[in-house]
């Protein structure tokens, strides 16, 4: 293993010297389609070491086994954490909303009604979750393969059970432009904040906007723990020591089951009371003012009336965009799903610094697409696998999820608006939709159900050597 640079105050620089002991799918994504998310208990704290020692040799690996390639990574739950030994010390230094898990925390991000925890699948968020694995290869043996020797290690150890398990298959956008998509129809992903010091391409629109108009990275300390934040030198100072924290980062799962044929039907209902037909160029309208983008990945800001695959297949374009001039929401409605996960240049009711909100998203689809034009759904379940990345859980992904996700107060709307595409619905739910002939949406149905959430601590390679060994 190598030797990690550990000055008084991290910064860019710093991070360039480190990347290799940053968990893979942090920095940068890991391109492989095929997926699996493990989720275990630990049953005996000193024999789950045992099997985190031989784990470690595939972590961040790339390994090839009989040809094919995988990558395995793992993050623990508070109580794994407690339950793997490290001191009640370190135990105590981490933040309150990691610590009580998001069970606790549900009703601060909008988990109620049938998307609360008494409805997740597989024990997800409980005292029985203490690590997720997860699994990165490009083929369905692959994940077979890494998921066996993953078995075969834990059986000769003992001390570690497997509680759940889900699966992932990035599926190809059925529109031709070469990206990825996911089961509503809309390419994805497009753009994510980029980080100062990465090894990563950053084009305009990803980051912060300079006073010239130019786009800068966001500081590391924005995702990985031990670095320069937005706020500035000191960085996030937990959990404690150094050691423990440097090159980590706190991740959020999430499972979102999409009920695609009630996506399907309602375009047509909606475009109806918007427009006046239902006519399918109207249907195509309505996604992209929920969306905020068309199907294609283009921005409504920038092409506020008809799609524009040319803007959307162009990386320096796609996401060159700020919302100004814009304060109504003529060309993109400030309720729509884009607008609320990153604002930009939006003047908010509710004063704060959108870069100090940012995350990473990892968003991976599972199960098939429903087929073409199916108005019904067929029984399957089918969604996505979110893995958001940051620094500080209650200000980066809660924060979102209850201030700008769940309500429209913060940008001077109906405190009834909430994200048409991830919102709750149902009675009292609206969406306004400036320009259109009846700008007003009511009564919206539920898209997007949450089945199981987690909180993770991800921690550095270095780090995870010290919990293994109990230096912490």
């Amino acid at each position: 293993m190598e030797t990690l640079t550990i000055p008084t105050s991290l910064t860019a620089a710093d991070l360039k010297d480190n990347l290799h002991d940053i968990q893979d799918n942090v920095v940068a994504p890991i391109l492989m389609r095929y997926g699996r998310h493990i989720f275990f208990k630990f049953t005996d704290g000193a024999s789950a070491r045992t099997w985190l020692h031989n784990m470690l040799q595939h972590v961040n690996a790339r390994r090839q086994e009989h040809g094919i390639g995988f990558s395995v990574n793992i993050g623990f739950t508070h109580g794994g954490l407690k339950a793997l030994g490290l001191s009640q010390r370190s135990l105590d230094s981490f933040p309150p909303a990691f610590q009580a898990g998001p069970r606790v925390r549900a009703e601060e991000v909008g988990d109620v009604g049938q998307h609360a925890p008494e409805h997740w699948e597989g024990g997800l968020g409980g005292p029985e979750i203490h690590a997720m694995g997860w699994i990165r290869t490009d083929s369905a043996e692959g994940r077979e393969l890494a998921t066996e020797i993953i078995r075969t290690e834990m059986e000769a150890t003992g001390g570690v059970e497997i509680r759940f398990m889900q699966d992932t298959k990035a599926l190809a956008h059925e529109n031709g432009i070469g990206s990825e998509g996911e089961h509503f129809g809309f390419a994805d992903p497009i753009s994510q904040p980029p980080i100062d010091g990465a090894e990563a391409p950053m084009y305009p629109g990803d980051g912060v906007q300079n006073p010239d108009g130019s786009w800068r990275a966001l500081k590391p300390g924005e995702f990985l723990l031990g670095y320069e934040d937005e706020a500035g030198p000191s960085g996030i100072q937990a959990p404690e020591p150094l050691e423990l924290r440097l090159n980590g980062t706190f991740m959020v799962f999430r499972k979102l089951h999409q009920d695609v044929a009630a996506f399907r039907r309602y375009l047509a209902t909606a475009a109806r009371a918007l427009y006046g037909s239902d006519d399918p160029q109207y249907q195509e309208l309505v996604a992209a003012k929920m969306m905020g983008r068309w199907r294609s990945g283009c921005p409504v800001d920038l092409s506020p009336e008809k799609d524009d695959p040319a803007i959307a297949v162009d990386p320096h374009r796609r996401n060159n965009f700020t919302y100004a001039g814009d304060e109504k929401g003529l060309r993109c409605p400030l309720g729509a799903h884009l607008r609320r996960s990153n604002p930009r240049a939006t003047t908010l009711k509710r004063a704060t610094a959108v870069r100090r909100h940012r995350l990473i998203r990892r968003g991976v689809e599972y199960g098939p697409h429903l087929a073409d034009g199916a108005l019904a759904d067929d029984g399957v379940d089918r969604g996505l696998v979110n893995l958001f990345i940051q620094a500080d859980i209650e200000r980066q992904f809660e924060f979102v999820q209850k201030e700008w996700m769940k309500g429209g107060e913060f940008m001077g709307l109906d405190p009834n608006e909430q994200d048409p595409i991830n919102g709750t619905g149902g009675d009292g739910s609206q969406l306004s939709v400036p320009g259109a002939k009846r700008p007003f949406l009511f009564d919206l149905p539920t898209f997007v159900l949450v089945k199981g959430g987690e909180y993770l601590f991800v921690p550095g390679l270095k780090a995870l050597e010290g919990l293994i060994e109990r230096k912490f």
